[in-house]
């Protein structure tokens, strides 16, 4: 009797385990077949886009296809690249938004895309300058941020006015070093005077740039980070809002959205986070999860915030403006960073980075260093439209 219901209890724990087993794996393959890949991913296109595109190849718009071919480079939430050139005449162009590239469920009222319009206006007029041209941007006077998700027809966020011509500058190479890096880092303490410069840069802008590289904090924060992102995993309608934008397969050289490579994960790895999700809930997996995530964080020796106003729409691009001016320092310098942004968009975990940093305003929690040259992410081939 005893051999008998241990052998029962023991066939009940295997039927379970399979059950469970087979449950995952469903959901794996039902996520395997939801992610896309290069070859699935297909832009249908109109005739109308067809003739506009047809139109904007004539030489009349010759200036702002070399400008577009640069400002395409600009960093984005996610890649989700929503910013597009509107040509008008040959002088003046309009910059417009797709809502249908926006993340309402993650980015709580559209701050962080609207402040990545600070980020494209200012690659924008890098971009021109390199090629000669200087090229101002005025942002519209008003804009219903967080309505912007709802826009059925592409929303005018700003103005591109060629004013003049001036001497090329250098930084056209700048624009194309990345700077985001999820590899390992190289343990090396960035040099102090670079953080003066990038402080000041912040500072300019009515921002602050706050460094930290004791290990303790740096340590606990790359902890904190791996927890907000393994619970935000349970939150439906974020997750499957960036579903949509991970990719698995080899990297193509013209695209959006996050990439195995770039992510620095496998696909394997994305699958289960997104087949999965509640497998996490499991203490073992759980911290199996978190200790290969943090494998791909060695040598990180900076933790890094950005604190400032980030509500209004003129402090939104503000704030992406000063972004863009420490993004191309730190490629003058050899910095990487990797934002971490599941901690802020989260509310609770964003409560705990206020009380850590004794900071209420901090915009943006990132790591830093030194990296070896990380895989690139694409970027589309036009964005022009």
């Amino acid at each position: 009797m005893h051999d008998e219901a241990v052998s029962r209890r023991e066939f009940s724990k295997s039927a379970v385990a399979t059950i469970a087993a087979l449950t995952a794996l469903s959901a794996v393959e039902e996520a395997c077949a939801s992610l896309p890949t290069a070859e699935s991913i297909q832009e249908d296109v109109t005739p109308a886009e067809t003739s506009r595109r047809a139109e904007l190849s004539g030489a009349v718009w010759t200036t702002w296809r070399e400008i577009a071919h640069l400002a395409r480079l600009a960093p984005t939430p996610h890649n989700t690249q929503p910013f597009r050139i509107r040509p008008v005449d040959p002088h003046t162009a309009e910059i417009v938004a797709l809502s249908e590239r926006f993340l309402p469920e993650e980015d709580h009222g559209n701050r962080y895309v609207a402040s990545a319009f600070g980020i494209f206006a200012a690659t924008l007029e890098v971009a021109a300058a390199t090629l000669g041209v200087q090229v101002r941007v005025i942002p519209a006077d008003s804009i219903d941020v967080a309505g912007l998700h709802r826009a059925t027809l592409p929303t005018t966020l700003g103005t591109a006015t060629i004013v003049g011509k001036m001497m090329p500058s250098i930084d056209a190479g700048l624009l194309d070093l990345r700077r985001t890096s999820r590899i390992p880092y190289l343990d090396r303490l960035v040099d102090a005077g670079v953080w003066t410069a990038l402080r000041a840069i912040a500072e300019s802008r009515g921002h602050r740039l706050l460094e930290y590289n004791d290990r303790d904090v740096v340590d606990a924060t790359l902890r904190l980070n791996v927890d907000a992102l393994i619970d935000n995993l349970g939150l439906d309608r974020e997750r499957e809002e960036i579903r949509h934008w991970y990719r698995t397969g080899p990297t193509p050289p013209f695209g959006d959205g996050l990439w195995e490579r770039p992510l620095n994960q496998s696909a394997f790895e994305i699958r289960t986070a997104f087949g999965s999700p509640r497998l996490f809930h499991l203490p073992i997996l759980r911290q199996r999860a978190a200790h290969r995530y943090l494998s791909t964080q060695r040598g990180t020796r900076h933790i890094v915030l950005l604190c400032g106003p980030f509500t209004t729409w003129p402090e939104l691009v503000d704030a992406g403006r000063a972004l863009f001016g420490i993004w191309v320092e730190m490629a003058r310098h050899g910095v990487y960073i990797q934002p971490m942004g599941s901690m802020l968009t989260n509310p609770a975990y964003a409560a705990r980075i206020a009380q850590r940093f004794a900071a209420t305003d901090c915009w943006l929690v990132m790591r830093a260093g030194y990296s070896d040259v990380p895989p690139r992410a694409p970027r589309l081939e036009s964005i022009l439209l």
